[in-house]
């Protein structure tokens, strides 16, 4: 009997030991994340970007999904899928990846498909995008003295692209100042005329707009940028840089700021050094005047 009660205590202490091990095992898994993934087109000019927001639930919060490594591929009508490069997640959530080469030849559809294969932190996702080629550009025109912006809308084909929303801005150092009216519509040829009623001032009389198709469904967001010389030049003739101020850098300080505190510090040194002097001349001169006597 005892030794069957020593057995069976042998074997409850080894199932809970066991029981221990394991739930200490499965705590010590690190919890994957499911990360969220927006991607969107971007085109200035030439270049084309694909851009990307990823995110994840901590608690109630959404929080960026910080390192996150994804990769990028061109996807073709039978699901094979082209390698175009890779993008790591920066700290605010956001990663980007240029896809300009890829639009050489242009073409009615392009698909594009962003996803991560899987890691300790987080598990896999994926997502693709859809985008149809447009073209925007954009002109100043003069009529009767009066500036226009002349914007054109068109598709791969070169065919317009009517009853598109387009905003035109002017680029300023803070952020871009919306121009005429908050928003226009392409007509039948594709194109928008905006007035510009304002002439602000600028470095060198240079202006530059923008015009802007933003967060289309088909097309993503296109930007042109327009660089003019339209601007009123910047006068400042208040202006003291070149001058020796006390509110200019310490290179540009005034000479008397300079020189004054250095004498007074110089002639404070000068001051204690012969009082030092003159001090071990007089111990100098008691000793001998001891040894004497």
């Amino acid at each position: 009997m005892k030794e069957n009660s020593i057995k069976n205590s042998i074997k409850q202490l080894l199932c809970l030991v066991f029981i221990v091990l394991i739930n200490s095992w499965s705590h010590a898994q690190v919890k994957q994340e499911k990360a969220r993934l927006t991607v969107s087109y971007y085109k200035e000019g030439n270049l084309s970007f694909l851009k990307v927001s990823a995110i994840y639930k901590d608690g109630a919060l959404f929080v960026p999904a910080q390192g996150l490594d994804l990769n990028a591929y061109r996807v073709f009508e039978n699901d094979s899928l082209v390698p175009l490069g890779t993008m790591l997640v920066n700290a605010e959530g956001t990663a980007q990846i240029d896809v300009s080469k890829v639009f050489e030849n242009d073409s009615l559809l392009y698909t594009f498909e962003v996803n991560h294969i899987g890691s300790e932190k987080y598990k896999k996702v994926s997502k693709d995008i859809s985008v149809k080629v447009a073209h925007l550009t954009s002109e100043l025109k003069t009529i009767n003295e009066n500036y226009f912006i002349e914007a054109k809308l068109t598709d791969a084909n070169n065919e317009p692209i009517q009853d598109t929303e387009l905003k035109v801005k002017l680029q300023r150092f803070f952020s871009p100042l919306t121009v005429g009216n908050s928003l226009y519509f392409t007509d039948e040829n594709g194109t928008i005329n905006v007035p510009i009623t304002t002439i602000m001032p600028g470095r060198d009389g240079k202006l530059n707009y923008e015009v802007i198709l933003l967060d289309s469904y088909d097309y993503g967001t296109i930007k042109s940028i327009l660089k003019t010389t339209i601007g009123k030049p910047i006068k400042d003739d208040l202006s003291t840089f070149d001058q020796r101020t006390m509110w200019s850098p310490p290179r540009k300080a005034p000479w008397v700021i300079l020189i004054v505190p250095n004498i007074l510090i110089f002639g404070v040194w000068f001051i204690l050094i012969i009082l030092v002097i003159n001090l071990f001349r007089i111990s100098k001169h008691k000793n001998k005047s001891y040894e004497k006597h």
